[in-house]
C-alpha cells in the first residue's frame, strides 16, 4: 500500500530512511530502503533531507516497505514549471538544467572540477579569462614558444643592435 510521511532519520552508509507517517498517529517506520535508479554495475546515490515529504510503498502490516520518492507539495514547490526541462537545483544554489526544446545545458556551481581529456567542437566564449597551471598550446605553439622568442629579440637598426626586451614576457 502507498503511504505518505516524513522524513525523520537517514543513515547515509546503508541508504536508508525512517519515515514518520501522520495519519497513523505519528508511528515512525523502521529502516526503509530508498529508492535508486542503479545499485549495480553503475551506481546512483540520492537521499531524501529530513523532514522532506516522501511516499513508500509498504506492506499491509506498515512493518517493511520502500521509498519509491519525493513529492512536491505547497510547502516545497516545484522548481521548474516545464515539461522540456530537467532540472536539479540544489540547497547551496549549484543548479543542472538541461532544455531539451531549446538544446541548452546550463551548470552553475561556483567550482567544477574535471578530471579528464575534453574534446571541445565550436566556440568556446569565455568572460572571465583564463588559467592555467599547465602549457597553454595551439596549433601552431605554444606559449612558453613566444615568450621565448619575444624575451630574446632584438632589432637590428643602421648597424647597431638594440638591446634586449626591458621587461620579460
Amino acid at each position: 500500500m502507498l503511504r505518505f510521511g516524513i522524513v525523520t532519520n537517514i543513515d547515509e552508509l546503508k541508504a536508508c530512511a525512517r519515515v514518520q507517517f501522520n495519519d497513523s498517529d505519528g508511528m515512525v517506520s523502521y529502516w526503509l530502503s530508498v529508492l535508486q535508479a542503479k545499485t549495480y554495475r553503475d551506481k546512483f546515490y540520492i537521499l531524501p533531507d529530513i523532514g522532506e515529504q516522501v511516499v513508500c510503498l509498504m506492506d499491509k502490516n506498515i512493518e517493511e516497505g520502500v521509498i519509491l520518492g519525493s513529492i512536491y507539495s505547497g510547502i516545497d514547490e516545484c522548481p521548474v514549471i516545464s515539461k522540456d526541462k530537467v532540472n536539479l537545483k540544489f540547497q547551496d544554489g549549484a543548479e543542472f538544467e538541461y532544455d531539451r526544446k531549446e538544446h541548452v545545458l546550463n551548470l552553475l556551481c561556483e567550482t567544477i572540477n574535471i578530471q579528464s581529456i575534453i574534446n571541445h567542437t565550436g566556440l568556446l566564449l569565455n568572460s572571465a579569462g583564463v588559467v592555467s597551471e599547465g602549457e597553454v598550446i595551439d596549433h601552431k605553439g605554444s606559449m612558453q614558444l613566444i615568450r621565448n622568442i619575444y624575451n630574446g629579440h632584438t632589432h637590428n637598426e643602421t648597424d647597431s643592435v638594440t638591446q634586449n626586451p626591458n621587461q620579460q614576457q
